[in-house]
């Protein structure tokens, strides 16, 4: 069973967010002109109500960026020759503007790799023999 805590935030039954709460030297604790019993019932009779704190609060951190898409790297065109960095210069750019303009799914990392295969071709057919 929950036991409240004096400065810390809850959920409702109705999904709010209600604290931190404060405890009263009655042995109830309260916030905003709601009062509540120490296991967290809204009502003192522990009748089930909306108000009721169920759950501690999850605060949410910040968001981790997703890792990198693995294929990238092989979009890497700096350590090239020139000739070869302007055939792979505008493969990369679509490999990013397809990173950033669509969401991280099955089809993203099929057109990546897509593209990676026609970014390969075109360095060889420059230079094939």
């Amino acid at each position: 069973m929950m036991q409240i805590e004096d400065g810390k935030t809850y959920r409702s039954r109705n999904g709010n967010q209600v604290g931190p709460v404060r405890a009263s030297q009655d042995g109830t604790y309260f916030f905003l002109g709601r009062s509540y019993t120490k296991d967290g019932h809204y009502h003192a009779d522990r009748t089930v109500s909306p108000f009721d704190l169920v759950e501690i609060w999850a605060v949410e951190g910040p968001k981790d960026e997703p890792p990198p898409e693995h294929v990238m790297q092989f979009f890497e065109f700096s350590h090239l020759p020139p000739t070869l960095k302007e055939i792979s210069r505008p493969f990369s750019q679509m490999a990013e503007d397809i990173v950033r303009k669509l969401p991280r799914n099955q089809q993203r990392t099929m057109a990546l790799n897509k593209l990676l295969e026609a970014k390969d071709a075109a360095v060889r057919a420059f230079i094939a023999k």
